[in-house]
Order: structure tokens, then sequence, then C-alpha cells
């Protein structure tokens, strides 16, 4: 508005200036419109790459004597705040969440807990600040001040992992203890002294830490008090005290000529202070305290009831009716392995015709007390109305009725009809509903795995004389000896042995009659014929490991690209040998198995056992048929937070942003190089600078 009032009164002045004010009323408006343009433009220059710079704050830096609890920031442009309640730690930490918000270039943070005396306070934002137009963060934004006459000024930092798969922990506190605190129990009753938080990549920095010994804890903390006070949370320690101390060093910075070369063009050195230590690992675990309660229950439909409880349970549940005079409800349970998933089939018709089932169940349930207990809960089961398909509905494949009628409605599947026929009071037409019974391996089967069939209904009863396995040999089928087994942990899932075996590169015929076995609704299977082959040696490739550094009993594991293992193998004598793998691509795991029990194992705070130790492989393997491979792995000679490999992390670095590589593509077409200085900014002086060893805390 004030240059618009400005514009005008230079108009009516013009006549007596006309000459003197011409140009200067061009150079304004230019000077006004370009002004309200918005920065950056792919055709009008290089995007803006610069984050905030911080010009000043009340209280400034390493202030001293402060009393206000109110904490402003002035920047040198306009910001915005990302996630910023999130990011923010403040340590001493608070009992009261404090408040931050942003205006314009200022940023306003205000305690709510009374200050302490004679304490170093320090505010981390990590990137929570950023410019207004592009979004560049200001990387670890923190600052200093105390409220007695001295600022403490060390600090310590490193990673937070994930104890099974060396997974960057986010979010968490890490938090220390004065070892002249009693050690017994600390963290469960007394809030962490200082705090920091780990950020996207697992990193974490304690600031304004005074001289001395301190216990190192890290805790995925669940409500937010700086305690282990919950079963739900994660925790992490150290065995060991630390010292915080600081160290000179001299840093290089190498100026290359341009991104892709090989030839220095300048090194540069520099003196920086270091805090230490600086690459703490803290190994993240639950201890498998666990909060059970139920999660939910329904019935989908006439034939199920569906169970998931919060956590692992110890033992199923138990069912009766509410109703005396009601005959006891028949049930076949099918669980998970950890028996919070469950399945229930009904298999009586009494109950699976009621549209509404009364039922009383007893499970295992922890109190507040975190204690398990029997609870005994009446629940009420309502099987959804499943609307008869009419004639005009023939056809309509998006489940519409008439024009403009957009309302889905409900076909009525295999079961439901099933359900219908049961719940019939009159006679039903004689329809035979027949079972499935098939292949769920893959197919051609792995060499000296056995194949899988699932039925599509637990088995009451299964003639394995009315079914057969053939052998094909030229062009005849030659009949084989077999026996079935059903799975233990699928109810429905029967495993096939061959007499003598199944034999590599050869095909086989399953063929199964209708009377070979019914369900418990007393359906029979539908007659089918199911082949198979099984693979050749020259399908496969075979991996051999030379380990070196593995302490005691360990296993080896080959990972998918969900990091979920496929196989395992125990190591011996330092080799780990992988025979008959599947080509694809791999990563690989290592677990030193001190209880040599096959599986990891989670550490204990107040007994102070850590985890088990686990190693990743750096390097993705790309395995193919026919192909022997060897590879020697030194586990500790990588550290550890830098060994899993970025394509399968959770947590990676980002990517360079779209902005930047717009910015390359401007500067190309100028003919000239980006050039990456030792902060990542893009210039076009045609150099690249890349820095060597340089402590992220200096």
């Amino acid at each position: 508005m004030r240059f618009f009032a400005y514009l005008r009164a230079m108009f009516e002045h013009y006549t007596k200036h006309k000459s003197s004010y011409l140009s200067m009323l061009a150079a304004l408006a230019l000077s006004g419109l370009f002004g309200c343009a918005s920065t950056g433009s792919p055709g009008g220059g290089l995007y803006d790459e610069t984050p905030p710079v911080l010009r000043n704050s009340n209280p400034a830096i390493g202030a001293t004597g402060v009393k206000a609890k109110k904490i402003t920031l002035h920047f040198d442009e306009n910001i915005k705040l990302d996630n910023a309640m999130e990011k923010m730690t403040v340590s001493p930490p608070q009992s009261k969440m404090p408040t931050i918000q942003s205006n314009a270039k200022t940023v306003t943070i205000e305690l709510m807990d009374d200050l302490l005396p004679d304490a170093t306070y320090s505010i981390d934002l990590g990137d929570a600040v950023q410019d207004n137009n592009e979004g560049n963060p200001m990387e670890s934004l923190s600052l200093l001040f105390s409220t007695g006459d001295h600022i403490d000024s060390l600090r310590i930092s490193g990673y937070v992992l994930n104890a099974a798969d060396l997974e960057p922990v986010t979010g968490a506190y890490v938090g220390i203890y004065s070892d002249t605190l009693p050690a017994d129990s600390l963290l469960m009753k007394v809030p962490m002294q200082r705090a920091g938080r780990t950020d996207a990549l697992g990193r974490f920095s304690i600031l304004g830490i005074a001289p001395g010994s301190y216990r190192v804890y890290a805790l995925i903390d669940g409500n937010s008090n700086y305690m282990y006070d919950l079963n739900t949370e994660d925790i992490a320690f150290l065995d060991s005290l630390v010292v915080p101390s600081t160290v000179g060093r001299i840093v290089y910075d190498t100026i290359w000529q341009d991104l892709d070369s090989t030839i220095i063009d300048t090194i540069k050195t520099r003196d920086a202070l270091v805090y230490l230590p600086d690459n703490i690992i803290l190994k993240s675990f639950n201890e498998g305290k666990v909060t059970r309660y139920l999660d939910d229950i329904s019935r989908p439909d006439s034939l199920h009831i569906n169970v998931r409880f919060a956590a692992k349970m110890p033992e199923l549940p138990t069912f009766s009716v509410v109703d005396s005079l009601e005959p006891p409800i028949e049930l076949i349970v099918e669980p998970n392995p950890t028996l919070d998933t469950l399945k229930y089939w009904i298999k009586d018709s009494v109950h699976i015709k009621m549209d509404t089932l009364n039922l009383q169940m007893s499970y295992i349930y922890t109190d507040t007390a975190g204690i398990d207990i029997i609870r005994t809960d009446t629940v009420r089961l309502t099987k959804p109305v499943v609307k008869p398909v009419n004639d005009k509905d023939k056809g309509n494949d998006k489940g519409k009725g008439k024009k403009g009628d957009k309302k889905k409605r409900t076909r009525p599947n295999k079961e439901e009809i099933l359900n219908d026929s049961l719940a019939a009071d009159s006679v039903p037409k004689v329809i035979i509903t027949y079972m499935d019974f098939k292949l769920i391996s893959k197919n051609p089967i792995d060499i000296g795995a056995k194949p899988v069939f699932e039925a599509s209904a637990p088995l009451d009863s299964l003639d394995v004389s009315m079914i057969h396995l053939e052998q094909k040999a030229d062009s005849l089928w030659k009949p084989m000896k077999f026996r079935l087994e059903q799975d233990s942990t699928n109810i429905r899932q029967y495993r096939m042995f061959a007499d003598p075996h199944f034999s590599p590169g050869q095909s086989y015929r399953v063929t199964v009659d209708s009377a070979a076995m019914h369900n418990i609704y007393g359906h029979p299977v539908k007659k089918a014929e199911i082949t198979f082959d099984e693979k050749k040696p020259e399908d496969y490739s075979h991996l051999l490991f030379n380990i070196t550094g593995a302490e005691g009993p360990a296993y080896v594991e080959l990972l998918n690209e969900k990091d979920m293992p496929v196989y395992k193998v125990k190591l011996k004598d330092g080799k780990a040998k992988f025979v008959n793998v599947n080509e694809g691509k791999y990563f690989v795991r290592l677990v030193e198995d001190r209880n040599d029990n096959g599986k990891f194992d989670v550490g204990n705070l107040e007994k102070n056992i850590q985890p088990e130790n686990v190693y990743y492989f750096g390097a993705e393997l790309q395995l193919r048929a026919n192909w022997d491979n060897e590879q020697n792995w030194d586990i500790k000679q990588t550290q550890l937070h830098k060994q899993k490999p970025d394509s399968v992390k959770i947590n990676k670095p980002k990517e360079k942003t779209e902005k930047k590589s717009k910015n390359a593509e401007y500067l190309a077409k100028l003919g000239k190089t980006p050039k990456q200085t030792n902060t990542g900014t893009t210039t076009s002086t045609g150099t690249r600078s890349r820095m060597q060893n340089v402590n992220r805390n200096q």
C-alpha cells in the first residue's frame, strides 16, 4: 500500500518534473512488478536453495542469567515451521509441553515450566525451520542459554538403531543421567536429566552437558514423560559410562574440478573443535512386556467369527453360550502362530442359522498394574445382511442398479449361498456344494520341498486311498506311494511326502476323487487333477560366505527386498553355505546367537542384558541361476550405522531434490557445471567440493 500511495504522489507532481520522474517511475514500476513475483522459475534463473539464516535471538545464544521463559528467533527471510512440535527438544526435559509459533521472519517459543536455577537450557529444532517459498530447511538449528552465570557446552552424539534389523530409529529420546545418581532402575523411576531426539536417520545430539560421567539411554516414549514405564515402549542403553570431551582437529576440504572429476582443484585446511563421543551406537528393543487386550471381534458371515488381540497371546480364548437353554457352540479355530489373530469356523447348524450370537468369551487380559488376568466379556455378534440380486442387477459389473443409482449392491458369495441352504426351514433343492482342494506351493516346487495343498474349509474326513500320486516317465504316468501330513500351524493345509521322494526335473500329477474328503459341513471335494514339477539343479545359484569377526554361535540369513528372511543357515567354522538358492536380489544379515536357539533374542534393562548382535553385509547380491558365488565378509569392518544398505532401509537418506536437478539442467544449458560445496550449495563456478574427515558436531 505504501508503494502505491507513493506512486500516486509522484503522478501529482509529474507535470512539474516530467523529465526527472519519467525514468524513476519506470524503474519503480518494474521493481514493484518483479517484487510481487514468486521466487524461482524454470526459465527465470536458478531456484533458491539457500536455507534461512538466524540473524539474532532473545535471549542471545550463549546468554547467562536468563529469567524470561519466552524465546524469540529472528531470521533473514520469511519462514515456516514443519512439524515443529515433533522435532523440537528442550533440555532439561519439560513436564509441560512448550509452545512454538512463527510469524513472518520470527519464531517464538514459550516454556511452560518454571526455569531451574543455575541450569543450562538447550532448544533443538532440528530441521523444523524452513524458508517460506522453497521449503529449504535449516539443518540442526539449536541454541543454548543459562539461568546461571555459566554455560555447560559439552555434547555427545551418535545413532539409535533397531537391534533386530539395524533400521534407524526415528523420534526416540536419548537421555543422560549423572553417575552420581543411584544406578538402580534409573530410567523407570526418574525422568532424563538432559535429552535429545533422533532424526529421520537415527542421529541424535544431546547439548549443554556439564563435565562429568553419564549413563546413556534411548527411549521410544509412549507418554512423553521421559521415563520407561509402559510395556509398549522400546529402550536402549549403554553398558559403560560416557565422559564427554572436546578435541581440536584439522579438517580438510577438497575442491574437485567438477562434479564427476577425479582431479583435485584445491585442498583447504581449517581448525575445528570436535565434541566427543560422536559415534555412540544404541540398539533399541522391546523387552516383550506386552499389554494384552481384545482389539476386535466380528462375525463377517454365518460361518465365521474373527478375533484379533493387541499382542501375542499365551493361550487361546474360550467361548460359551449365554443362554443355558442353547446347545454348546461348536467352533474350530484357525490361529496364526502368535495366537493374536484367530479365525473360528462355526460347525453346528444351530448357531449358523442364528442371525445374532450372544457369547461369553474368556481370555488373558493385562490390567492397569501390568498383571495378566482372566477376563470374561459378553459379546453380541450379528451377521451382516446380504441383499439378494434381482434380475435388473444381472450383468451389472459395477454393482449399480437403475440409472443414476450409485448405491453398491452386495452379491452373495459361495459361503452365503451355503448359509442360506443350511438356515432354510423348508427342504432345500438338491444342490451339491463342493469344497476346493488346491496346490498352494509355487510351481515348479523347489528341490527337496514338499508340495502343500489347502482345503477351502476344515476337513471332517479324509480317505487317502481316493487320492493318487503319479510321476511322469516318458509319456506315461507311473503311480507313487505318498502320505499327507496336516500342517501344525494351519488346519486346512496338508504337506505331501512321496515314497521314495520327489526328484529334480520331474513332473507329477495328483488326482483327487470327490469321495476323498468332506469338510465339517458335509460337502465333498470337487474332483480335481493337479499337476506340478520339481526344479532342476541348474535352476539355482549357490552362495558361500567366508566370515570373520563373529563371536560364538551365529546364523546367517538371506533377505528379500522387504528385509524378510528367505533362507537361513548356521555359521560353521566361519563359513555360511547356501545351496539351491533361487535367482534374484538378496541382502544378508548375521545374528550372533549367544544362546544357540536359532532366533534373535532381545535384552533386559534390569538384568543389564543387551540384545543379541546383528550385522548386515553392506551390498545387495544379485544371484543368477547355475552360478556359484563366494564372498568374504568381515562383519566389524564397517561401522554399524553404515552397514544396512539404503535400498532395504525404511528410513534412508533423502534423494536429491527436484529443484537441484532443475538447477543443474539450467546451468548445463548455459554451458556451466554446478559446483557442490562442503555444505551442499550449488553454484556455477565449474568446480565441486567434497569434505573429508569432518565431524558433524564441529
